[in-house]
């Protein structure tokens, strides 16, 4: 009887074992899936602007919530990557990193290329609004693919040419819509339209200089702590307060939730790059753009003004044409 009670409990076992390993291969299919990657990492960016505008009425100063965010994404990151049997691809990464100087340039740059849009949007979005500067993240479409047929990373094709225009119209459409901001959110949401060129040049530079045989996680770890480091030496150059003003409820949760996104977001953004590409890549702005002036209305109250409406339905069409080109190009 207990050689068969014994011998039962073991083929329930094996049986939940293997739901198990089907149910982690399915969602590693799913995560393959480059709309699904698109979608989730275009939304947490949105999101994050949002915990960015939030950010001083808690008491925190945004840079200093960005700093501290980035470097608990990391460590959740490499934790994360360590509990799901990534380790050993951790490990050769820094090893690697410690010995390749071209490596080190690579996410250098990468981190620094990283670092200065989410800092610009961090200290815009208080001024000009969370919606605005998450349209601001849709037009690197525009510019990464004109730079990807220029380089030769990609050829002209109809209608992904066609996305870029809706794109382009877009960001027209969000500049006539900051024409009622006040003297010094117009200045900011200028300096909110320079987003675009850093994210376009940070994704083609990505793919041009792809090291050799790394895992897209090493490389979102080595920029996220070089990202860190270059934020860290600002805040410190300019005085930036590190803690915030009262380590309240609210201040700590703002923290955690930043933390939590930055370790999905990033964890996905250099696999959805290696698996679509640079002009697919810089859609996430556009994802957010959406979700984002969705966020701005629902938490601030932020109401969109018909040209941002009209924005919106530019960049989605946008979307849908290079997705399309991407399709059938």
């Amino acid at each position: 009887m207990s050689d068969t009670i014994s011998r039962e409990e073991r083929q329930e076992a094996a049986f939940l074992h293997g739901q198990e390993v089907a149910s982690m291969k399915q969602r590693e299919k799913l995560l393959d899936q480059p709309l699904v990657l698109l979608l989730v990492v275009g939304s947490f960016l949105a999101v994050s602007t949002v915990i960015a505008k939030a950010a001083p009425q808690v008491g925190w100063h945004p840079l200093a919530l960005l700093q501290w965010s980035i470097l608990g994404g990391a460590t959740g990151l490499y934790l994360i990557t360590r509990l799901a049997s990534l380790g050993k691809g951790v490990r050769q990464g820094g090893a690697v990193i410690g010995l390749d100087r071209r490596l080190v340039i690579y996410l250098t740059l990468s981190g620094l290329l990283f670092i200065a849009p989410n800092m610009i949007a961090v200290v815009a979005a208080p001024r000009v609004g969370a919606g605005f500067v998450s349209l601001s993240f849709a037009f690197p479409l525009v510019l990464t693919y004109a730079l990807a047929v220029l380089l030769r990373l990609e050829r002209l094709q109809v209608l992904r040419g066609a996305g870029v225009l809706f794109g382009l119209a877009g960001g027209v459409l969000l500049a006539v819509s900051g024409a009622e901001l006040s003297v010094e959110a117009s200045w900011w949401s200028m300096v909110a339209l320079s987003i675009p060129v850093f994210l376009a040049v940070g994704n083609i530079y990505r793919t041009l200089k792809w090291p050799e045989g790394a895992k897209p996680v090493n490389l979102a770890l080595g920029m996220m702590a070089t990202g860190f480091l270059a934020l860290g030496a600002f805040n410190l150059a300019i005085g930036v307060p590190v803690v915030p003003q009262d380590w309240s409820t609210a201040a700590v949760g703002l923290l955690v939730a930043q933390i939590a996104i930055f370790a999905v977001q990033y964890g996905l953004y250099f696999r959805l790059q290696q698996t679509a590409g640079p002009v697919y890549l810089s859609q996430i702005g556009s994802v957010a753009a959406v979700v984002g002036l969705g966020l701005g209305y629902l938490v601030f109250g932020e109401i969109p003004n018909a040209a941002k409406l009209a924005a919106v339905a530019s960049v989605g069409a946008g979307i849908v044409l290079v997705t399309l080109g991407r399709r059938f190009g």
